[in-house]
């Protein structure tokens, strides 16, 4: 935990006289002492709590070596340092869609070793809007309607 008691006191002493005060204002003065000593208490307690938050974070948690496969301090400070990631290797089916990207890119025509794989997708073709009524019939037919 960051600091000691004395700050927790002096939240709770802060915390008394804020209530004090604040309550003072419309009650009698019991009143007010004992919402001040509760006032007190909270304040105390969230000091110690905003402490061992504070301390969790910025210390981290303090962990003794009892066995576990830590032989020294400075191992355990090393602990979640590194990352060893192993991938598949599949540089060359990178590098070759890098080329096949800069390549298309400039207009420089692929050469038949890098030619697309078909990939099963067809652009959507849909069909066209033909006009098979003559234009007098559609006037004939709209008229129909807006008469009934």
């Amino acid at each position: 935990m960051i600091g000691n008691y004395r700050i927790n006191l002096g939240a709770g002493i802060l915390g008394f006289i804020f209530t004090f005060f604040v309550a003072y204002s419309s009650n009698v003065l019991t009143t007010s002492l004992n919402r001040g000593l509760i006032g007190f208490v909270a304040w105390f307690v969230l000091a110690y709590a905003l402490r061992w938050g504070l301390g969790m974070l910025l210390l981290g948690p303090r962990v003794e070596g009892h066995g576990y496969g830590y032989d020294s301090p400075s191992a355990q400070d090393q602990r979640g340092s590194q990352v060893d990631i192993k991938l598949e290797d599949d540089g060359q089916e990178l590098n070759d869609l890098l080329k096949s990207g800069q390549n298309a890119s400039s207009g420089d025509d692929l050469p038949p070793s890098e030619t697309k794989a078909p990939t099963g997708f067809a652009p959507l073709d849909p069909p066209k809007l033909v006009r098979t009524k003559d234009p007098e019939e559609l006037a004939q037919a709209v008229r129909h309607l807006t008469d009934k």
